[in-house]
């Protein structure tokens, strides 16, 4: 489970705190980018948000390229 923890780095789309980062390149497949069918990624996270904005590396990603932030905001106890 993710912790809430202040100090951790938060995504630049909402300001809170996400659970896993992946960045995307056009032409990516799903395949390529979660490696599992897409339900099961969209049934675990309830937010996703996209940006150039990397949060983690502090710079801005090229043209062709989205960092998307997944956030699970459920309440505790859930899975």
């Amino acid at each position: 489970m993710h912790s809430r923890d202040p100090d951790e780095t938060a995504c630049p789309v909402c300001g809170q705190p996400y659970d896993q980062r992946i960045v995307v390149e056009r032409g990516d497949r799903w395949a390529d980018v979660f490696g599992g069918p897409p339900f099961s990624v969209l049934s675990k996270y309830s937010r996703w948000c996209a940006s150039r904005m990397d949060a983690e590396e502090e710079r801005q990603r090229r043209e062709n390229e989205q960092v998307v932030y997944l956030h699970d905001d459920a309440p505790a106890g859930r899975r």
